[in-house]
């Protein structure tokens, strides 16, 4: 499964997975991404540079937490995600995946351009 790192950012949440070989690495990400929704953050970036695969109960649960997030206004964005997790994602259909992005830089300035839209519209 998971280890997971969380990191708290003026403007988004970062979670850093970290391959684990404990059974209860489920149980920690789910924990993680609650904690995430409830940090007043507007996103929530989720770095998978780490891994090299990725549970399908885990998979699941990001799909989860991005519907959730998505109809309370909130971002969920993965980044570095490599070839094998983003081929499970897409397996999934593309409406329902988070937006995968090249780096943390790059989930940023979506955050950010996605807050001027809200301000102007």
């Amino acid at each position: 499964m998971v280890q997971v790192f969380r990191v708290s950012l003026p403007e988004s949440y970062l979670l850093i997975l970290n391959p684990d070989s404990t059974a209860n690495g489920f149980a920690i990400l789910a924990r993680a991404l609650y904690r995430a929704s409830r940090s007043g953050k507007p996103a929530v970036c989720v770095d998978c540079s780490l891994l090299t695969q990725m549970p399908d109960d885990a998979i699941e649960l990001l799909l989860s937490y991005h519907y959730h997030f998505s109809s309370k206004g909130l971002n969920l964005v993965l980044c570095h995600v490599c070839p094998a997790i983003r081929k499970l994602l897409s397996e999934r259909g593309l409406s329902a995946c988070p937006p995968i992005l090249p780096s943390l830089l790059d989930a940023g300035q979506l955050s950010a351009l996605k807050e001027e839209v809200v301000l102007v519209a």
